[in-house]
């Protein structure tokens, strides 16, 4: 049997491979970027056909580079965006072949007539997720409200990790049950699709497709598919996770209180906690981790570092061209020419960080990024850095309003995602926070996770303890500084001022009269 394993990572925006190791070590990666679509404002979506593709390009662009055999791989598995969905046709083929992502909110305008079927804080209660429009079922009710003959020809509900597995070559198709812990459909106590929710809003239940456990082997790589991705025939198919929760596992959350921070384009605060009162934890996000039935505590950031990349495509597109000619991250370049060049506090520019909407504890649809204090002393660097600092300063809220719930966390949060792959950046998450954090050797801690859990599933390791002992690596630690801590601290109070002023007087809401509609 091989001794290595590879982890999938089909992210919101791009689709990563690697290959490991079982003591953690990146021997092969593959990554491909891709944009979303925006037919209509509010909706956003990707081609069903085009993500699978992308992934098995991301696949083959790992194997190759991992220079190893592919008999040498013995498992795969994978780590999804949650939330995002498709439908299935009765021949299980994707029904307009595409992808309802997450972040599309057009399911905003039935959310009062489905609060009035079942209402959030029952809905929070059974499922563990809040009510809000992000979520597959708000979705799910607007498709069948608004587009019955869909609706009607679906046979399948699917999560992007139904989808992909059933693409790489699954026996059946199964959807994995802990990601379907965050379509909002399914009941945390007894991890199925619950009843109560399905009637209410008047759903067949048999559109909900069966399930399968985190690292259950569900099939191996076909033929045709081997020949796409460049893994061998056979190579074992580990049913996998959601993106956060095996980012969780990456960074070593396996216990009570220990605690990860993943800004990527869903940044999210991640809290072990086996026993959680549902009743109780409003607003936070509460799927099962990858171990079923142990929970974790999730405050999430609708817009993450979304913000940042939207930085890079418009304001800093000639520093992309130049980066490209160096043969350098933009995002190198962009923390050489601008974040070094500012000091904390952006010189007293503030940007808000909402160009999605807000998460927790706020979840405001209507909220908006925006640039705060600007006068004509500032400059690019300031504007750079701000949007870097304000993505972290939206952080500090969540951890602030997880706190003010009761739940505990431990005093040094393991960042992960493309954030902890900056010194700059890392330096700014310790004084914002006021609090140590640390890094971990492979940063994308979702990738690492789903390769933990191939692992298991292939036989290699026995469980989630002998994961995050053998494959989990910390990396570097960051002390916050005093004084910028002091600034920022400042700054933190302008901040969360601007949300409060601008909420409390309706001028998100104004805003949002302002846009173009659907």
């Amino acid at each position: 049997m091989g001794q290595y394993v590879m982890g999938i990572d089909v992210g919101t925006t791009g689709s990563k491979a690697m290959v490991l190791d079982l003591q953690g070590n990146i021997i092969g990666r593959g990554y491909r970027e891709y944009k979303l679509n925006e037919p209509k404002p509010n909706w956003v979506e990707v081609g069903a056909r085009f993500l699978l593709d992308i992934t098995f390009e991301a696949v083959r662009d790992a194997v190759a580079d991992s220079k190893v055999s592919n008999t040498e791989i013995a498992a795969v598995s994978f780590s999804v965006n949650r939330s995002s969905f498709c439908l299935m046709d009765a021949d299980l083929n994707v029904i307009d072949d595409k992808f309802y992502v997450w972040l599309d909110s057009r399911a905003e305008s039935i959310m009062e007539e489905m609060n009035a079927k079942i209402s959030p804080e029952r809905r929070n209660e059974i499922t563990g997720m809040p009510g809000y429009n992000i979520f597959a079922v708000a979705k799910y009710y607007w498709i069948k409200k608004n587009e019955p003959d869909v609706y009607a020809k679906t046979r399948y509900f699917s999560t992007v990790a139904g989808f992909i597995m059933h693409g790489f070559g699954s026996d059946a198709f199964v959807v994995e049950i802990s990601d379907g812990t965050v379509t909002g459909l399914m009941d945390v106590k007894t991890l199925d699709w619950n009843k109560e929710l399905a009637c209410a809003l008047d759903f067949d239940m048999a559109k909900f497709p069966p399930l399968c456990k985190p690292g259950e082997a569900v099939g191996a790589v076909n033929a045709d598919v081997a020949a796409k991705t460049g893994l061998a025939a056979g190579t074992k198919i580990i049913a996998g996770s959601g993106d956060q929760q095996l980012a969780a596992m990456g960074a070593g959350v396996i216990r009570d209180g220990a605690v990860s921070f993943t800004i990527g384009t869903f940044g999210l605060l991640a809290i072990g906690l086996s026993r959680p009162d549902f009743s109780t934890l409003t607003g936070l996000m509460i799927p099962s981790s990858p171990s079923l039935g142990v929970f974790e505590v999730e405050g999430p950031q609708v817009s993450g570092a979304t913000c940042y990349r939207w930085l890079r495509d418009t304001l800093c597109t000639a520093d992309v061209k130049e980066a490209e000619e160096r043969g350098i991250d933009p995002y190198e370049l962009m923390s050489e020419k601008y974040i070094r060049q500012s000091v904390p506090g952006s010189n007293g520019v503030i940007f808000y960080s909402a160009l999605f909407g807000s998460g927790y504890p706020t979840w405001d649809t209507n909220a908006t990024g925006m640039f705060l204090g600007l006068r004509n002393t500032h400059t690019k660097a300031d504007m750079v850095r701000s949007v870097m600092e304000g993505i972290t300063l939206e952080a500090r809220n969540i951890v602030e309003g997880v706190v003010a719930a009761g739940v505990k966390m431990d005093d040094v949060i393991t960042v992960t995602g493309g954030a902890s792959k900056s010194p700059e950046w890392c330096q700014i998450i310790a004084d914002i926070m006021n609090r140590k954090i640390r890094t971990l050797n492979v940063p994308d801690a979702a990738v690492l996770g789903a390769a933990g859990l191939a692992a298991i599933g292939a036989g290699l390791l026995k469980n989630l303890d002998e994961v995050a002992g053998g494959m989990v690596h910390f990396g570097e630690t960051y002390t916050p500084v005093s004084v910028n801590a002091a600034v920022y601290d400042r700054v933190f109070a302008v901040y969360k001022s601007a949300y409060e002023g601008l909420k409390s007087t309706g001028v998100f809401t104004k805003l949002a009269d302002l846009r173009p509609k659907a």
